[in-house]
Parts: C-alpha cells; structure tokens; sequence
C-alpha cells in the first residue's frame, strides 16, 4: 500500500476518534429508552420498563459496572458503544479484506462505515443499538470465513453470537438465518467446531437468558411481555397489525431517509452513480439472507430509528464495493459528504416547513446527540432558576416524542422537579414543557393566559395561567 494511503487512512482514523471526544461528556438521557437503561442500571426491573422488554440484561450490566469509572449512567452506556463500535471496525475490516481480498478496499470501506451517520451516531449515544452492528460482522464473518483454515474461528462466532444476544436481543431473531446456513455450510469440512461453537453459543445465550427470565417469573412471563411490547410498537406503524396506511407510509418514507443518507456517500465513493461494474457477486446467497430478514422488519413491521438498519449496513457497503472500484478522491468526497450530513445544523430548520422531514435527518445523525445534551444543560439551568424563584409544582411535561425531553427522561434527569402528565395538570396556574412550537389551540383553551418563558429549537417552556373563581359574598 502507498506510503500516501497509509497517511490518508491514518488521519481518517484519528479524526474520527476526535470527534468521538465530545460525546463522552455526556450527562443527560438521549432519549426514551436511554433513561430506562440507566434506571435498569439502579434497579433492574422489566415490569417497570427498567429496561422495556426483552430486557438487555448485558447492555445494563455493562454499563453498570463502568459507571464508577465513568462517573454516570450515560456516560458508562457511552463507553460501552464506542468499544462495541471498535470492535465492529475490527471485524468489518477482516470480513472486506477476506472479500475484497485488497487492503485498500478494505480500509476505505472501513472508514465508510466509521463515517455513516447513522454508525457515528450510534456509536456516540447511550444505546444498545450499536450491538447489531458487531452481531451482524459476527455472523457475516461466520458466512465468509473459509472453514478449511483456523476453525476455531467458527467456535468463535458462534460462542459470541449467543452473548452478544444479551445485549440486544433481536438481533439474534434477525440473524438467525444466515447463522444457521453459514453453520451447515461448514458442517462438512468442520463439523467438530460447528458442534463445539453452537454448544459455547447456547451455553452462552444461557448465561444471561436464565437469569433475566428468572427475574420477571420464568420464560413464558418473558416472551409474553416481549409479545406485547412488540405488538404495541408494530400496530402503530405497520398496516399488517392495524395501523392507518398513513403509518406505514410514514415509516416507509423514514427508511428511505434513514438509508440514503447513509448509502449516498457510499455511492460517491463507489462511482456507482456513473460506472456501474457489472460483476458476478459471489455467495449472493449469503448477502440476501444477510439483509432479507432485516429489510422485512423494516420496511413491513417496525423501524423506530436509524439503528435499525445497523444490521444491513456491512452487507449493502460490501456490495457497493463490489459493484464499483476504490478511488482515493472518491473516498475523500465521501468522507466529506457523510461528515456534512452528520453535522449539518438541521436544528435551524425546526422552525420550518419542512420541519418534519428535516426531523427525521436530525434525529439519525451524531449533531443531534450534540445539540440535545447542550439543549439538556440549558434545561437543567433554567429549572433550577425557576425553584429558586419560587415557582409552584408540579410542572407539566407535554414534550411527547421519543427523544429527550419526555415524561421519562425528565423524571430521571431532572427528579429534582415534581414532573407530572397533562391530564393531571392543576387548574390554575402551572409550568408547562413543550417541543419548540409552544401548546397548541386545543391545550391553549384550558387557560386564560400563556407567556413563554424560555425557548430553544427542541423545547420550551411556558407558564400558564387561569383567573382565580371568584369568592362569593357573604
């Protein structure tokens, strides 16, 4: 490899582990979910939703047992992504140099994916997302592997497999096909490390799956809790367990954003757009059950966010560089086109009309994560600001979208504060948390007086009012 190869991949490394920096001070939830692994963190409990079912026993003991060094929840389920992410790197760059059989294809694809927002993003957050990436290698590198050569890599993946399970369970639902034709693949050239690594990976999924079953009254209790948390998110958003059309083209229109802003840069890199190189792929096989299950989930039942997609990403990378060719200007503009999407500041668009779909970008991208905990610090300054000023509890969290602020992050980060629903709001007068747009007509009829009193492009805050009844004469 040239001496200015070598140089280029370098700095691409080091400046990503840079920007990676500013991330690790974080001390507020990101979003929903974030708050509810943090609370598992202090009292694992899965009928309380610390974590929501299936559980993520090892994300929350990960993090738990990182977070005296870490000095907080979040930033400990920071930790625990960035060295999944590196490890994921690792492995992506010996699965494309074993397919790509060239260094410098497999450097340059490992810098793509490094650089994908949506890899960027979930590397930096508090987020077990992150874990379906290092599965979907695992089982990839299982796929392509030669079983002729150092077997014991087959007893590898499939160990890892099952704990890595623990971390974020439906990865192993979505893996599973590939896992289970790569293993009978191999079965005949080595069946003794295929016995000998799905008996590791059982005993391995064991380890964690008894103890969280264990922990909610045994394995049924668990699968009918995990039924129902998946059956509630797939009937809001697919029209095959009964949401509105309007739904399901809602989320479809989120995958086309969630994928292309990942996939765009790939194709510069690439040429694809210009020079489509029509070669055979080989092992198609291994490529559509790499991504078939996934796609399924996504673009039929449920795709909640962009890591989602984590476990599609490595094989459409890879067949990107298959279909084109590697070329050092290419890559750079890449690099440079994913680090513009990454921190564009979509955050002045909130305010726009295009507002929705601008949301959608922010969301699946690293800026995002930047902008909210700095949003999180203001937040925390200005309600400490109101205690002291007197201001009567409790406040009314009306910020109803799954990142953070939300009734559930809120009364983790800010439990200082007296937090309660809407509906439970007093009559008179109250403090009340929105998204940056303020109440909207229907809440704005149950007071007589609304005066915003502090604002930023992903919440606000205002004071609401009601004359006092009048006190009848004597």
């Amino acid at each position: 490899m040239p001496a200015r190869h070598r140089f280029l991949f370098l700095g691409l490394a080091i400046l990503w582990l840079a920007l990676r920096i500013p991330f690790f001070g974080a001390r507020f939830s990101f979003n929903w979910d974030s708050s509810q692994y943090a609370r598992g963190m202090t009292e694992f409990n899965v009928f309380k939703h610390q974590p929501h079912p299936p559980g993520y026993l090892l994300w929350v003991l990960s993090a738990r047992i990182l977070e005296p060094l870490a000095g907080g929840a979040m930033r400990a389920q920071i930790i625990v992504a960035f060295v999944m992410t590196l490890l994921a790197l690792a492995i992506f760059y010996f699965l494309a140099l074993r397919i790509l059989d060239s260094q410098v294809s497999a450097l340059t694809c490992t810098a793509l994916l490094a650089y994908a927002p949506g890899v960027a993003l979930n590397s930096s957050i508090s987020s077990p997302s992150i874990t379906d990436l290092v599965s979907s290698l695992v089982a990839g590198y299982l796929a392509f592997l030669d079983p002729h050569r150092r077997q014991w890599r087959i007893v590898a993946c499939l160990a890892a497999l099952g704990l890595l399970a623990g971390f974020h369970q439906s990865n192993l639902a979505l893996l599973a096909p590939l896992v289970a034709v790569a293993a009978i693949s191999h079965w005949r050239h080595a069946w003794r490390p295929v016995c000998t690594g799905a008996i590791l990976g059982t005993l391995a999924f064991l380890a964690w799956y008894v103890p969280l079953a264990n922990s909610v009254g045994g394995s049924s209790v668990l699968s009918h809790l995990t039924s129902i948390q998946f059956h509630d998110a797939a009937s809001k958003s697919s029209v095959f367990y009964g949401a509105p059309l309007r739904n399901h083209l809602s989320m479809t229109l989120n995958n086309v954003i969630y994928s292309g802003m990942n996939l765009a840069p790939w194709l510069v890199a690439f040429g694809l757009p210009f020079v489509w190189q029509r070669k055979t792929v080989p092992g198609w096989w291994r490529y559509a059950l790499w991504m078939i299950p996934t796609l399924i989930m996504l673009l039929g039942i449920h795709s909640g966010r962009v890591g989602y997609w984590l476990i599609a990403f490595p094989p459409l990378l890879l067949l990107c560089a298959i279909g084109g060719r590697v070329r050092m200007p290419a890559t750079i503009a890449a690099v440079l086109l994913s680090l513009a999407i990454s921190y564009f500041p979509y955050g002045r668009l909130q305010f726009s009309k295009i507002a929705p779909v601008s949301y959608v970008f922010y969301r699946s991208a690293p800026r995002m994560a930047l902008d909210l905990e700095a949003s999180q610090r203001n937040l925390d300054q200005t309600l400490h600001q109101l205690l002291q000023s007197g201001v009567p509890q409790p406040f009314v969290c009306a910020r109803d979208i799954p990142e953070a602020p939300n009734i559930r992050t809120v009364t983790y980060d800010f439990a200082y504060v007296n937090w309660i629903l809407p509906e439970a709001a007093p009559a008179s007068r109250s403090i009340w948390l929105f998204d940056q747009h303020g109440p909207d007509a229907e809440i704005r009829k149950h007071y007589q007086t609304w005066r915003q009193i502090v604002a930023d492009d992903l919440w606000s805050l205002w004071q609401a009012t009601s004359p006092q009844p009048p006190v009848p004469s004597p």
